[in-house]
Protein backbone atom coordinates (compact mmCIF):
# COMPACT_ATOMS: atom_id res chain seq x y z
CA UNK A 1 0.00 0.00 0.00
CA UNK A 2 2.78 2.12 1.00
CA UNK A 3 4.59 1.67 -2.54
CA UNK A 4 1.34 2.60 -4.23
CA UNK A 5 0.81 5.66 -2.33
CA UNK A 6 5.12 6.20 -3.12
CA UNK A 7 4.06 5.58 -6.57
CA UNK A 8 1.30 8.22 -7.04
CA UNK A 9 3.11 10.72 -5.06
CA UNK A 10 5.57 10.70 -7.51
CA UNK A 11 3.02 10.24 -11.08
CA UNK A 12 1.81 13.52 -9.20
CA UNK A 13 4.90 15.31 -8.49
CA UNK A 14 6.31 14.45 -12.77
CA UNK A 15 2.88 15.96 -13.79
CA UNK A 16 3.03 19.28 -11.77
CA UNK A 17 6.60 19.50 -12.97
CA UNK A 18 5.30 19.04 -16.80
CA UNK A 19 2.53 21.31 -16.07
CA UNK A 20 4.47 23.92 -14.44
CA UNK A 21 7.47 23.69 -17.26
CA UNK A 22 5.12 24.03 -19.94
CA UNK A 23 3.30 27.03 -18.82
CA UNK A 24 6.69 28.40 -18.46
CA UNK A 25 7.15 27.73 -22.47
CA UNK A 26 4.02 29.15 -23.04
CA UNK A 27 4.90 32.45 -20.86
CA UNK A 28 8.20 32.52 -23.19
CA UNK A 29 6.34 31.74 -26.40
CA UNK A 30 4.07 34.27 -25.84
CA UNK A 31 6.54 37.39 -24.36
CA UNK A 32 8.24 36.81 -27.46
CA UNK A 33 5.87 37.10 -29.83
CA UNK A 34 4.81 40.20 -27.78
CA UNK A 35 8.48 41.51 -28.28
CA UNK A 36 8.57 40.92 -32.31
CA UNK A 37 4.82 42.47 -32.37
CA UNK A 38 6.08 45.73 -30.52
CA UNK A 39 9.37 45.69 -32.90
CA UNK A 40 7.36 45.84 -35.77
CA UNK A 41 4.61 48.21 -34.83
CA UNK A 42 7.85 50.26 -33.32
CA UNK A 43 9.21 49.83 -36.93
CA UNK A 44 5.67 50.73 -38.82
CA UNK A 45 5.58 53.82 -36.36
CA UNK A 46 8.61 55.91 -37.46
CA UNK A 47 8.16 58.84 -39.58
CA UNK A 48 8.86 58.13 -42.85
CA UNK A 49 9.18 60.19 -46.42
CA UNK A 50 7.99 59.60 -50.15
CA UNK A 51 10.47 59.29 -53.01
CA UNK A 52 8.67 59.03 -56.00
CA UNK A 53 10.94 58.33 -58.53
CA UNK A 54 9.82 59.07 -62.74
CA UNK A 55 12.16 57.91 -65.49
CA UNK A 56 11.38 59.26 -69.21
CA UNK A 57 13.23 58.19 -72.42
CA UNK A 58 16.03 56.79 -70.97
CA UNK A 59 15.94 53.10 -70.95
CA UNK A 60 19.44 52.13 -70.34
CA UNK A 61 18.68 52.55 -67.00
CA UNK A 62 16.97 49.16 -66.73
CA UNK A 63 18.07 46.60 -64.20
CA UNK A 64 20.73 49.24 -62.84
CA UNK A 65 20.54 49.95 -59.11
CA UNK A 66 18.74 52.60 -57.62
CA UNK A 67 21.01 53.75 -54.89
CA UNK A 68 20.37 55.83 -52.03
CA UNK A 69 22.65 57.15 -49.16
CA UNK A 70 20.82 59.70 -46.65
CA UNK A 71 23.05 61.73 -44.32
CA UNK A 72 23.00 63.81 -41.43
CA UNK A 73 25.73 66.16 -39.71
CA UNK A 74 28.43 63.94 -41.94
CA UNK A 75 27.25 60.63 -40.95
CA UNK A 76 25.06 57.92 -43.00
CA UNK A 77 21.81 57.59 -41.29
CA UNK A 78 20.26 55.41 -43.76
CA UNK A 79 21.18 53.10 -47.28
CA UNK A 80 19.25 51.12 -49.54
CA UNK A 81 19.74 49.87 -53.26
CA UNK A 82 16.68 48.85 -55.59
CA UNK A 83 17.02 47.39 -59.02
CA UNK A 84 15.33 49.79 -61.25
CA UNK A 85 12.95 47.62 -63.17
CA UNK A 86 10.24 50.13 -64.39
CA UNK A 87 9.82 53.40 -65.45
CA UNK A 88 7.84 54.62 -62.26
CA UNK A 89 8.28 53.47 -58.55
CA UNK A 90 7.98 55.10 -54.97
CA UNK A 91 10.32 54.32 -51.84
CA UNK A 92 9.69 54.73 -48.37
CA UNK A 93 12.39 56.03 -46.51
CA UNK A 94 12.85 56.87 -42.96
CA UNK A 95 12.94 60.48 -41.72
CA UNK A 96 14.99 61.38 -38.83
CA UNK A 97 15.03 65.11 -39.90
CA UNK A 98 15.74 67.12 -43.49
CA UNK A 99 18.80 65.80 -44.31
CA UNK A 100 20.99 65.55 -47.56
CA UNK A 101 20.15 62.70 -49.82
CA UNK A 102 22.80 61.35 -52.20
CA UNK A 103 21.38 59.22 -55.65
CA UNK A 104 23.65 57.22 -57.56
CA UNK A 105 22.84 54.75 -60.19
CA UNK A 106 25.05 52.07 -60.98
CA UNK A 107 27.44 50.87 -62.53
CA UNK A 108 28.20 53.51 -64.53
CA UNK A 109 25.24 55.41 -66.14
CA UNK A 110 24.30 58.45 -68.38
CA UNK A 111 22.72 60.16 -65.04
CA UNK A 112 25.18 62.14 -62.68
CA UNK A 113 25.26 61.48 -59.24
CA UNK A 114 21.66 63.77 -57.53
CA UNK A 115 22.19 65.54 -54.41
CA UNK A 116 18.48 66.00 -52.90
CA UNK A 117 16.89 66.95 -49.55
CA UNK A 118 15.19 64.49 -47.39
CA UNK A 119 12.28 66.10 -46.69
CA UNK A 120 8.43 65.38 -45.33
CA UNK A 121 6.02 64.80 -47.63
CA UNK A 122 6.93 63.46 -51.55
CA UNK A 123 10.10 64.39 -52.36
CA UNK A 124 9.70 63.80 -56.42
CA UNK A 125 13.00 62.69 -58.99
CA UNK A 126 12.20 63.59 -62.34
CA UNK A 127 14.52 61.78 -65.04
CA UNK A 128 14.41 63.42 -68.69
CA UNK A 129 16.85 61.60 -71.00
CA UNK A 130 19.70 62.64 -69.42
CA UNK A 131 18.38 65.86 -67.57
CA UNK A 132 17.44 65.48 -64.04
CA UNK A 133 14.45 67.51 -62.00
CA UNK A 134 13.80 67.22 -58.17
CA UNK A 135 11.26 68.77 -56.25
CA UNK A 136 7.87 68.18 -54.56
CA UNK A 137 8.84 69.79 -51.30
CA UNK A 138 9.88 73.42 -50.47
CA UNK A 139 13.51 72.63 -49.71
CA UNK A 140 13.77 70.46 -52.93
CA UNK A 141 12.15 73.27 -54.92
CA UNK A 142 14.57 75.95 -53.86
CA UNK A 143 17.81 73.39 -54.50
CA UNK A 144 16.54 72.91 -58.39
CA UNK A 145 16.19 76.45 -58.42
CA UNK A 146 19.71 76.66 -57.42
CA UNK A 147 20.56 74.30 -60.24
CA UNK A 148 19.00 76.04 -62.56
CA UNK A 149 21.00 79.09 -61.72
CA UNK A 150 24.30 76.80 -61.66
CA UNK A 151 23.65 75.68 -65.62
CA UNK A 152 22.63 79.17 -66.72
CA UNK A 153 26.17 80.20 -65.55
CA UNK A 154 27.59 78.08 -66.65
CA UNK A 155 26.13 78.63 -70.24
CA UNK A 156 27.14 82.35 -69.75
CA UNK A 157 31.04 81.39 -69.10
CA UNK A 158 30.84 79.04 -72.36
CA UNK A 159 29.45 81.78 -74.11
CA UNK A 160 31.61 83.99 -73.22
CA UNK A 161 34.99 81.70 -74.20
CA UNK A 162 33.60 81.70 -77.03
CA UNK A 163 33.07 84.87 -77.83
CA UNK A 164 36.31 85.93 -77.28
CA UNK A 165 38.18 83.12 -78.85
CA UNK A 166 41.48 83.71 -79.99
CA UNK A 167 41.51 80.99 -82.72
CA UNK A 168 40.78 83.85 -85.85
CA UNK A 169 44.62 84.99 -85.25
CA UNK A 170 47.31 83.75 -86.17
CA UNK A 171 51.18 84.36 -86.32
CA UNK A 172 52.56 86.46 -86.85
CA UNK A 173 50.25 89.31 -85.75
CA UNK A 174 50.86 93.13 -87.61
CA UNK A 175 50.34 95.65 -84.91
CA UNK A 176 46.88 96.57 -85.25
CA UNK A 177 45.89 92.77 -84.46
CA UNK A 178 47.88 92.97 -81.36
CA UNK A 179 46.31 96.60 -80.13
CA UNK A 180 42.49 94.32 -80.91
CA UNK A 181 43.80 91.33 -79.21
CA UNK A 182 44.91 92.78 -76.53
CA UNK A 183 41.73 94.86 -76.18
CA UNK A 184 39.38 91.92 -76.58
CA UNK A 185 41.58 89.86 -74.08
CA UNK A 186 41.16 93.27 -71.86
CA UNK A 187 37.07 93.09 -72.07
CA UNK A 188 36.84 89.18 -71.93
CA UNK A 189 38.88 89.44 -68.42
CA UNK A 190 36.55 92.48 -66.77
CA UNK A 191 34.03 90.63 -68.28
CA UNK A 192 34.44 87.09 -66.54
CA UNK A 193 35.38 89.59 -63.43
CA UNK A 194 32.12 90.38 -63.22
CA UNK A 195 30.10 86.82 -64.08
CA UNK A 196 32.34 85.27 -61.52
CA UNK A 197 30.93 88.40 -58.83
CA UNK A 198 27.77 87.70 -59.89
CA UNK A 199 27.73 84.25 -59.76
CA UNK A 200 29.37 84.45 -56.11
CA UNK A 201 27.18 86.62 -54.83
CA UNK A 202 24.05 84.17 -55.86
CA UNK A 203 25.89 81.64 -54.22
CA UNK A 204 26.02 83.14 -51.36
CA UNK A 205 22.51 84.25 -50.86
CA UNK A 206 21.51 81.19 -51.31
CA UNK A 207 23.62 79.98 -48.48
CA UNK A 208 22.75 82.84 -46.39
CA UNK A 209 18.94 81.92 -47.24
CA UNK A 210 19.49 78.20 -45.58
CA UNK A 211 22.46 78.34 -43.72
CA UNK A 212 20.15 76.80 -40.49
CA UNK A 213 19.88 73.70 -42.90
CA UNK A 214 22.14 70.78 -43.99
CA UNK A 215 21.76 72.26 -47.65
CA UNK A 216 23.06 75.65 -46.89
CA UNK A 217 25.65 74.06 -44.77
CA UNK A 218 26.91 72.10 -47.19
CA UNK A 219 27.10 74.91 -49.50
CA UNK A 220 28.93 77.35 -47.12
CA UNK A 221 31.42 74.12 -46.47
CA UNK A 222 32.57 73.71 -49.72
CA UNK A 223 33.03 76.98 -50.74
CA UNK A 224 34.38 78.64 -47.76
CA UNK A 225 37.74 77.49 -48.57
CA UNK A 226 37.34 78.73 -51.73
CA UNK A 227 36.23 82.24 -51.75
CA UNK A 228 38.76 85.00 -51.24
CA UNK A 229 38.94 86.25 -47.97
CA UNK A 230 36.61 89.48 -48.29
CA UNK A 231 33.27 86.89 -49.57
CA UNK A 232 34.89 84.72 -46.65
CA UNK A 233 34.04 87.36 -44.02
CA UNK A 234 30.77 87.99 -45.85
CA UNK A 235 30.05 84.36 -45.12
CA UNK A 236 30.91 84.32 -41.30
CA UNK A 237 28.79 87.42 -41.09
CA UNK A 238 26.03 84.95 -40.93
CA UNK A 239 27.30 82.11 -40.17
CA UNK A 240 25.53 79.84 -37.37
CA UNK A 241 27.66 78.82 -33.83
CA UNK A 242 27.81 75.16 -35.16
CA UNK A 243 29.51 76.75 -38.56
CA UNK A 244 31.49 79.19 -36.96
CA UNK A 245 32.79 76.20 -34.90
CA UNK A 246 33.53 73.58 -37.83
CA UNK A 247 36.15 76.33 -39.18
CA UNK A 248 37.23 77.62 -35.52
CA UNK A 249 35.67 81.00 -35.76
CA UNK A 250 35.62 82.28 -31.85
CA UNK A 251 31.72 82.49 -30.74
CA UNK A 252 30.67 85.70 -29.57
CA UNK A 253 29.05 85.09 -25.85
Amino acid sequence: MLTLCHAVKKKIAYLCTVFYINNILKMKKILLITSIVALFASCSSKPKFELEVNIHNNGSLMDKKFVVVQNLDGKIIYSDTTKIRKDNFNLEIPYEGTALLNISIAPESNIRDIMMVAEEGKVQLNIEGTKVHIGGTPLNDRLQAFYNGNDSISLLFAALDKEYSTQNYTEPLTSQQAKELQKRSEEYRQKRSQLLKENTDRIIAFIKENVDNPVGEYYFMTNYIMFPVERRIELISFATDKLKKEFGVPIEQ
